[in-house]
């Protein structure tokens, strides 16, 4: 018996199995959020737009356009959003889901004192990549409770993260791509899930 071990031993049981209960509670929690293909599908097209115009709006109007530009996306881009959680949402608020939104509301926080210190400091370019990174750390953690495909989308966005910060000019295109390919591939993963389902309901009824 080392220092690590408990004085008094517990019957063991299998990871795997905590894992699974977790998982099947996320499942649970998931489904007003990761239901409907829609809000990614937006996601996909605005994100890239946003990040393609940025240089425009930088030459017409300075920072304010940048602000207005990327302000107009995310409401946009959230009440789409907002719009499908509150259709599907058939039950209260879970503890689960609680503790998503604030660990989300947390890195938020987070991402915005990062942001203005960047930009304090002069490093504005940066700022696609640190929020790559942390969007794609976060849809990293959460996949592998709620949605496998969340992982692979956070792998693609902490390698877009990755090569935005790499030294040397950086372009915005990374992230158009990254922020597309990412969110087509959950909306393609919530469609064939959504595809299953239906076929095999139709079996049970069959």
């Amino acid at each position: 018996m080392s220092e690590y071990d408990p004085l008094i031993p517990r019957a063991e049981h299998s990871l795997s199995d905590d894992l699974e209960r977790v998982q099947r509670r996320f499942a649970v929690a998931r489904r007003p959020y990761l239901s409907s293909p829609i809000p990614w599908l937006v996601w996909a097209i605005l994100l890239p737009g946003a990040a393609l115009a940025t240089p425009r709006a930088v030459a017409g109007f300075g920072p304010v356009g940048v602000l207005v530009l990327w302000s107009v996306t995310v409401l946009v881009g959230g009440v789409v959003e907002g719009s499908a959680i509150f259709q599907r949402r058939t039950t209260g608020a879970t503890p689960l889901a609680a503790w998503v939104l604030r660990l989300q509301g947390n890195q938020s926080l987070i991402a915005v004192v990062l942001s203005a210190f960047l930009v304090w400091k002069g490093l504005a370019g940066a700022l696609p990549g640190v929020w790559l990174l942390l969007v794609g750390h976060s849809f990293f953690l959460l996949g592998g409770l709620a949605f496998r495909p969340m992982r692979q989308v956070g792998v693609i966005y902490q390698i877009g993260g990755v090569l935005e910060l790499w030294p040397g000019p950086t372009a915005l295109w990374i992230f158009a791509i990254a922020t597309a390919a990412g969110n087509l591939r959950l909306a393609i993963a919530l469609l064939r899930e959504r595809r299953e389902g239906r076929s095999s309901g139709r079996d049970a009824n069959g």
